[in-house]
């Protein structure tokens, strides 16, 4: 508990009434830390200014989302400041399991449809939501096109060093067929959670059913088809193209081409955030994860 004293004290301070008797560390990143709080309560700390600016947008519109959906996903009974002025915010822990980034590879058959079926409700009725009440409270509309022009900026002058002509050349031609198709470009702006990876669901260990999803932080007015980036990267191309069956979505197969596209940004992203923070394990993943891409592309 000494580890987390920091954490404990602002919960007190804010909320003088809630007595805090057992804490564990049920997850870390770069953005925020969550804890167990007495068995029973998920206290989630932002750790820097674009973590708390995400989950006051959390904040302002989880509660309008969530009768619109037929799972669980957090609901906050505690909303605090910490002392230096990020939010916290403190709700009872979901029923479920929570899956892992490999994890899918471990399902049976039945669970792997049962996990499409109800991920596909979800996204449905996620994109749903009215546009008009998600911009009042400043949720962001993210345009791919601009956003991916300058990440090809950004990957010549800070990852074109790093990496041979060939990967050069891979990478440019991958910028080019998303960025000179105007196919990819027409779509009507819809709201989408942002962050589908299998760390973020909970499911029924028995029958693959989510019953529920955390993390809304990176929720956004955006392409529909942008979703689908972590199911692709984290669960695979099969799992994706029977997800996007599952929605009744036409031109699949061209759909696929487009989302493998922003994965090869996501690992791009990945490398250039490691340079800019000098993390010299995240430059080397990214690095490798391209490498990796290239070699199935050319089979």
């Amino acid at each position: 508990m000494d580890d987390n004293r920091h954490y404990i004290n602002e919960i007190t301070r804010n909320f003088p009434d809630f007595h805090v008797e057992t804490v564990h560390l049920l997850g870390e990143g770069r953005m925020s830390i969550v804890l167990e709080v007495n068995e029973q309560w998920a206290f989630r700390f932002a750790k820097n200014g674009q973590a708390s600016r995400d989950l006051e947008k959390e904040i302002k519109l989880l509660p309008d989302i969530q009768p619109t959906l037929s799972l669980a996903i957090p609901s906050f009974d505690y909303i605090g400041r910490q002392a230096n002025g990020l939010y916290f915010v403190g709700y009872r822990k979901l029923s479920g399991d929570l899956l892992e980034e490999d994890s899918i590879a471990a399902l049976s058959p039945v669970q792997v449809r049962n996990l499409i079926g109800s991920l596909a409700d979800f996204i449905k009725k996620m994109q749903a939501f009215p546009v008009g009440p998600v911009e009042s409270r400043a949720v962001p509309a993210v345009n791919l096109e601009k956003k991916y022009l300058q990440l090809f900026k950004e990957a010549k002058e800070k990852v074109f060093p790093l990496i041979d002509d060939k990967t050069k050349d891979y990478v440019s031609d991958r910028f080019h067929a998303f960025l000179q198709y105007p196919d990819y470009h027409k779509y009507t702006p819809a709201l989408i959670h942002g962050d589908l990876s299998p760390d973020h669901f909970l499911i029924d260990s028995k029958t693959g059913k989510l019953t529920g999803i955390i993390d809304f932080g990176d929720m956004c007015l955006c392409d529909p088809d942008y979703e689908f980036l972590y199911t692709m990267e984290d669960c695979g191309k099969a799992f994706t193209r029977d997800l996007l069956c599952s929605l009744g979505y036409s031109d699949v197969e061209e759909r696929m081409k487009k989302i493998s596209c922003f994965v090869t940004f996501d690992q791009i992203q990945y490398t250039i955030d490691g340079i800019l923070r000098k993390n010299e394990e995240w430059m080397e993943e990214g690095l490798l994860a391209l490498g990796k891409e290239m070699e199935r592309w050319e089979k």
